[in-house]
């Protein structure tokens, strides 16, 4: 029942970017704050209903493959990229082997990541080797590239699919990915602000966490990340006094 529940994200997104699509030339406006909407859906749908199948996968391999096509799809980019990243982020918890972390290192010593470039230019990498290092740490599987050459060639028939039907039609899919994910980096922001090294924090407000699913237990979720989204328990330790979208933009000013 949980698994069916969260696909709301997903479909919400779909149906918020189908609808912009169709209010266009006439409502141009309110198409794209529909596909902007959209991009908020993405970010909620990838943190908890693809990380939700990140976990915890069907049997049938045919029911796992065609899943991962179509999140694909709805993401703009490989699911088996993202699977591949987040199996390093619980390797490496926010550390700086971790592909998403939000420290650096500058004069061997640890700084925080720049908000902004953290957000704005989420698709350009900060470390080196990184699909090298995933396979020597097993987070990324014999075949799994292979997968992703398969789901990026869907991606692009989207992109073509699109482009001969309206070509604006094709950059507003692009819009939808592109604010989805900066918004998804600003929520890994504040899960993780950099303040304490290799910590993650969570949004603890019961109304919240009944809404999306305890989406907001995300450091629970890192100290159990075999436990399903109902079985997660708040500790009442590392807590914020606001949603991660939002910790992230307020860093210390966030804390409990």
């Amino acid at each position: 029942m949980l698994r069916l529940c969260i696909q709301i994200f997903t479909i919400g997104q779909v149906v918020l970017f189908l609808l912009g699509l169709s209010l266009l030339p006439e409502h141009s406006a309110l198409s794209i704050l529909l596909i902007v909407l959209a991009g908020l859906f993405l970010n909620f749908s990838l943190h908890i209903t693809v990380h939700h199948f990140v976990h915890f996968r069907f049997q049938f391999t045919l029911i796992n493959v065609t899943i991962e096509l179509l999140y694909s799809i709805t993401l703009g980019l490989p699911y088996t990229f993202y699977k591949m990243q987040h199996f390093n982020h619980h390797r490496y918890n926010n550390q700086l082997g971790d592909f998403t972390s939000t420290w650096t290192e500058s004069n061997g010593k640890l700084v925080p990541k720049n908000l902004l470039r953290y957000i704005l230019f989420w698709w350009i990498p900060t470390q080196t080797n990184i699909f090298k290092r995933a396979e020597e740490d097993g987070d990324l599987k014999p075949g799994d590239k292979i997968k992703m050459g398969i789901q990026l060639i869907f991606i692009l028939c989207i992109y073509l699919g699109l482009y001969f039907i309206n070509p604006i039609y094709t950059i507003l899919y692009l819009v939808m990915v592109y604010t989805g994910w900066s918004l998804v980096a600003l929520t890994n922001f504040g899960q993780h602000l950099p303040i304490a090294y290799g910590e993650s924090y969570s949004y603890t407000n019961a109304f919240y966490n009944v809404i999306f699913f305890n989406n907001g237990l995300h450091h629970e979720h890192h100290k159990k990340p075999n436990l399903n989204y109902n079985e997660l328990k708040k500790e009442e330790v590392c807590e914020l006094k606001m949603p991660h979208i939002s910790a992230g933009i307020y860093g210390n000013e966030a804390l409990k």
